[in-house]
């Protein structure tokens, strides 16, 4: 699937439920200025989100998820092992 490079909030959480189903979300993250835009999964008990992508754009979170899944990532955090929460 192509994504939309000007893809907008509302067209994110489409392509989310798209991958994850019901579950899928999307979120802003303030405290990353170069990875704003996380997509993933919300969990409801306990409640926690799954981030399976990041991105500078919404296009750009999704294609890091596609990565991860690859594991092509070109994040750090993807190959480091530890505690995953």
């Amino acid at each position: 699937m192509v994504l939309d490079p000007l893809m907008d909030e509302e067209a994110a959480v489409a392509e989310a439920h798209r991958r994850w189903g019901e579950r899928g979300a999307v979120s802003i993250a303030d405290q990353w200025k170069r990875a704003r835009c996380l997509v993933g999964e919300l969990y409801r008990g306990p409640l926690r989100f799954c981030v399976h992508g990041r991105g500078s754009s919404w296009e750009a979170a999704f294609l890091d998820a596609d990565a991860r899944l690859l594991n092509a990532s070109r994040r750090r955090s993807d190959r480091q092992y530890g505690r995953t929460t």
